[in-house]
């Protein structure tokens, strides 16, 4: 860039100073404030200083004027206005010139002055001296520069097309190979370089020109030719070229007129699902906004991100005239897409020509941000493996929009909308599996369509897979499908169709894991536990609690894992599948180790539960662990702990008893008698009780009598409280003689006690007497102070459903002596509210009920939901008993909710007959009605007696109401 005053040059070496000059000279007698300088100077956020380094490139501006010039010409042509500077002098630019000279040169090639369009030409090509603006810095001269590149572009298109009309073929080729040389990805030179071949008589080099330059764009920048090029092509091997003339003035013409593109993929016919969302996100995409905005659609591989973003484009693609271009990045593939190639692609969609684009990243970002800044178009970026693979791709400010769609998380493209995707829901999944099987055949097999869905998991391309597996083969019956897709060894290979696969789906992913990700990602699958905890996956990984969380946050950030709520995670079951099956020799010969060391934590865990909630117990008579376990601070945190992990435990047991080794059952077995002697209870429990008898005849098979009547028992109760299973009296006479002939005091008296309950259930009380006081001799033998004490409250119970108050009052009294001398508040609870029940049956109602809401209290801080229960349940009848039945109704609904929470089965069903007596007697007999014939039903069913609860102190009225209704259900 040069400056001249007059005659004279001006020795101006600065690149800002000259950048600060052109840019008030573009716009001469208008102001341009600092803000606007500094933003067009600086391409990142102008420096603190910029106001003063402005103003003095504005005094060293003056300076040149007034040693040129005359004095005070610097004050007087470069003016300080309000807020900014203006240059008030006339300006000639060069530029102006050439562009002059190229509108008439191509005003004169249409009309037919071919002469007069060459002589124009030629006065252009001498003003053009060399590259523009060189080494100027700022967005500003970027734009600039880009410009004038464009512009010489079509200085030298029609120059050569002037050549051409003037039969100058010869040295139009000459020219036009040294301009593919030096631009070699510009297919306009190419463009005319086979049109000057073609002329010339050499159609077969024409046609290597464009062999050549097809072969250069796919190397080099993944690109195919564009459409001129193609259709200059096609016209040369039909011999079907246009006219010169004609031709040239269209490729001129249309060069620098603006391109709309309209690249997005098909939208799918039978979009499925996700309506709510998709409403959401289109009235976002609609609205009249003046900022970017970014949707980061993220998800599993397979879970359907690209179908609903390019869904989501149609959907608003008349909001966005501006444009309309899909990008894929290729995150998946082993070596994705740059951001110099994409940025081509993108660029060249906009009518920029890969000749054009500049070689730095940074200046071709901030190009393609020029480019489409103010539009308002619609941008789809499929595929990106990250947040650093994209951003360079990000439109700048403006009402541009982006689309994302990505395996990752992108948790820090921030300021954007992250949308994760999740599988279909079962409605979804059967409308999708039907728009492509057909309703009719759906229909006809439910069961097996249902099957097919959940072997699917639910997963977009899974069921787009066996639909067109299915809708292929139209005589294949549905419960054949299901059939082979129900074993788990050969689903994924099931899930598979020409060249699309879940696997291959899953395999990309997988394969960009380090490898101690990989580790971790196959070692956690081999768990059956439908999710785990990261201290758990710590102890399955052998790494601390730290790094192992990061790497399963790491997994979930690339769309490996799931995370149901913090500190959880889990697999999507054909994830998990996948997960093993890529498992090496040393993975699969880690894994048994791996389960037992998470055995061995879970009983850490356990016995350090005991030790906190249930002091006095003691853990002693447990396997040893290597493991500290998971620590707790309260009652309530052990609480939730059991809760979550139960139906996971299950789940480990039953892998214990296939897969483990010894001293894993012995884990195993020891953990779930800890958590039964804890009180734990709930709908598990049936499974429970399943696992731990296969559990128990492995021990058997291993030599380890201990273990199998250790599992035993735990089975036993289980099956008693979970289900009651009377039949399990037999097991626990068994398994206790054997535990005692062993010398294992503690799991025989944990035998006896039970065998107290079983008999207590059926109303034989005689017999559970001698059960309980045996366990009360067992435990004093063996020191067991805890043991003792609760034989004392369970006897205290028997003895107040036997109406035996002076001795449930007794044994009450024994119990809540241990229980405050081993500081156990679930034993606590216990006592207060047989005593209390007894007390009122001695005449203290007063009395009575304030021991069942201390007892009640003391529950709740233990923070066992069916200690809870059970306080509730004796508050209840005390109240009923006291003659307030109104305030026992609402006080025996929660506890039959309560131990319905917990599936305590003999204990509901007291309850609910405690419910239905308060209704009763409080007037609603026809509510009581049906809980008092649900009661028997369940009791016959069982095999239980009907609970002997004497008819409340109420009315007459009141107390024939709840006779009639006994004799009813009886």
């Amino acid at each position: 860039m040069e400056v001249w005053l007059g005659d004279q040059q001006l020795d101006i070496a600065a690149p800002q100073l000259l950048a600060v000059l052109a840019m008030l000279a573009a716009e001469p007698a208008r102001t341009l404030s600092t803000t606007q300088l500094a933003a067009r100077l600086w391409a990142d956020q102008p420096p603190k200083s910029a106001p003063s380094v402005l103003r003095n490139h504005i005094l060293a501006l003056r300076r040149k004027f007034d040693a040129h010039g005359h004095a005070g010409a610097g004050t007087e042509w470069l003016d300080s206005t309000r807020g900014g500077y203006r240059l008030g002098i006339a300006v000639e630019f060069d530029v102006v010139a050439v562009e002059g000279l190229i509108a008439g040169a191509e005003a004169d090639r249409r009309s037919g002055a071919i002469d007069e369009a060459d002589v124009k030409l030629t006065a252009a090509q001498q003003l053009w001296r060399g590259d523009p603006m060189i080494g100027l810095p700022g967005p500003w001269a970027e734009r600039e520069r880009s410009r004038l590149g464009r512009l010489r572009l079509s200085m030298y298109e029609v120059a050569m097309a002037v050549a051409l009309d003037l039969g100058r073929h010869s040295a139009a080729v000459a020219e036009l190979e040294a301009l593919v040389a030096a631009e070699p990805h510009s297919e306009r030179w190419h463009e005319l370089l086979m049109v000057a071949l073609h002329r010339s008589g050499r159609r077969a080099e024409a046609l290597e020109v464009y062999r050549n330059a097809r072969r250069l764009l796919a190397d080099e920048l993944g690109l195919e030719p564009g459409p001129e090029l193609v259709r200059l092509h096609q016209q040369i091997l039909s011999a079907e070229l246009p006219a010169a003339t004609n031709e040239m003035v269209h490729i001129a013409s249309e060069f620098d007129a603006p391109r709309v593109p309209e690249q997005l993929p098909s939208d799918i016919a039978d979009f499925v699902g996700r309506e709510h969302l998709a409403n959401e996100l289109v009235e976002v995409l609609e609205a009249d906004s003046d900022r970017r905005q970014v949707i980061a659609i993220t998800g599993l591989g397979g879970v359907g991100k690209t179908t609903f973003a390019v869904h989501l484009a149609h959907r608003v693609r008349k909001h966005y005239p501006d444009g309309l271009l899909h990008l894929d990045l290729g995150g998946m593939d082993e070596h994705p897409r740059t951001a110099d190639m994409l940025l081509a692609v993108a660029l060249r969609a906009f009518g920029i020509e890969p000749g054009e684009l500049p070689s730095e990243l940074a200046e071709r970002t901030a190009l393609w941000r020029n480019t489409v800044a103010g539009k308002r178009m619609l941008l789809v970026l499929d595929n990106a493996r990250d947040v650093e693979h994209l951003t360079p791709l990000l439109p700048g400010t403006g009402t541009a929009a982006v689309l994302v769609t990505s395996r990752s998380s992108l948790a820090e493209l921030f300021g954007a909308r992250l949308v994760p995707l999740d599988v279909l829901t079962p409605d979804e999944a059967w409308t999708l599996l039907e728009h492509t099987v057909s309703a009719r055949r759906m229909s006809a097999e439910p069961e097996a369509a249902q099957e097919i869905l959940r072997a699917c998991g639910h997963l977009p391309v899974s069921l787009r897979i066996a639909g067109a597996r299915l809708a292929s083969r139209p005589t294949w019956r549905l419960s054949a499908v299901a059939d082979r897709l129900a074993d788990e060894r050969g689903r994924l290979a099931e899930l598979a169709i020409g060249n699309t696969s879940v696997e291959l789906v899953f395999r990309e992913s997988y394969r960009l894991l380090a490898p101690e990700l990989a580790r971790a990602f196959v070692l956690v699958a081999f768990s059956e536990a439908p999710d785990l905890s990261v201290a758990a996956i710590a102890a399955l990984l052998d790494r601390d609690r730290v790094e192992a969380e990061r790497l399963c946050e790491t997994l979930v950030d690339l769309g490996m894992l799931q995370t149901p709520e913090r500190g959880r995670y889990r697999y999507h079951d054909l994830l998990r599948l996948f997960a093993r099956g890529t498992a090496d020799l040393s993975q699969q010969q880690e894994w048994p180790r791996a389960l037992c060391r998470v055995l061995d934590f879970y009983l850490a865990s356990a016995k350090n539960i005991v030790e906190l909630r249930d002091p006095g117990v003691g853990t002693h008579y447990y396997a040893t662990t290597d493991s500290a376990g998971q620590r707790f601070t309260d009652e309530r945190q052990c609480a939730v702990w059991a809760q979550a992990e139960r139906f996971g435990l299950v789940a480990l047991y039953r892998q214990v008893a296939d897969q483990g080794d010894a001293r894993t059952r012995t884990l195993a077995v020891d953990l779930a008698l800890s958590l039964a002697v804890g009180g734990d209870a709930g709908a598990h429990l049936p499974q429970v009780a399943q696992v731990l008898e296969l559990l128990s005849r492995a021990a058997e098979a291993d030599g380890d009598r201990r273990t199998m009547a250790r599992a035993q028992v735990a089975a036993a109760v289980a099956r008693l409280v979970g289900m009651a299973d009377l039949s399990a009296a037999r097991t626990l006479r068994n398994a206790g003689a054997i535990l005692w002939e062993l010398g294992d005091g503690a799991g025989a008296i944990i035998a006896e006690q039970m065998l107290g309950t079983a008999m207590a259930y059926q109303e034989n009380v005689d017999v559970a007497v001698e059960h309980y006081r045996r366990a009360i001799e067992m435990g004093r033998q063996h020191s067991n102070q805890w043991s003792e004490g609760m034989s004392w409250a369970t006897l205290a119970r028997a003895y107040c459903n036997a109406r035996r108050w002076p001795e449930a009052v007794e044994a009450a009294e024994h119990a809540l002596y241990i229980a405050r001398q081993v500081g156990s508040l679930r034993l606590e609870s216990m006592a207060l509210h047989e005593l209390g029940f007894a007390t009122l049956q001695r005449g203290d109602p007063e009395q009575a009920k304030e021991l069942c809401e201390r007892a009640l209290t003391v529950a709740r801080r233990d923070g066992r939901r069916h200690q809870e229960g059970w306080a509730l349940a004796r508050l209840a009848e005390v109240t009923l008993y006291s003659g307030d039945a109104e305030a026992a109704v609402p006080i025996a609904a929660e506890a039959v909710r309560a131990l319905t929470e917990v599936s305590a089965i003999v204990r509901r069903l007291r309850a609910m007959w405690v419910y239905s007596y308060a209704l009763t007697a409080a007037g609603s007999a026809e509510e009581a009605e049906p809980i008092l014939r649900k009661v028997a039903q369940s009791s016959r069913r069982i095999g239980l007696a009907l609970p002997d609860i004497p008819p409340p102190r109420r009315t007459a009225v009141g107390s024939a109401t709840t006779a009639l209704a006994l004799r009813q259900c009886k």
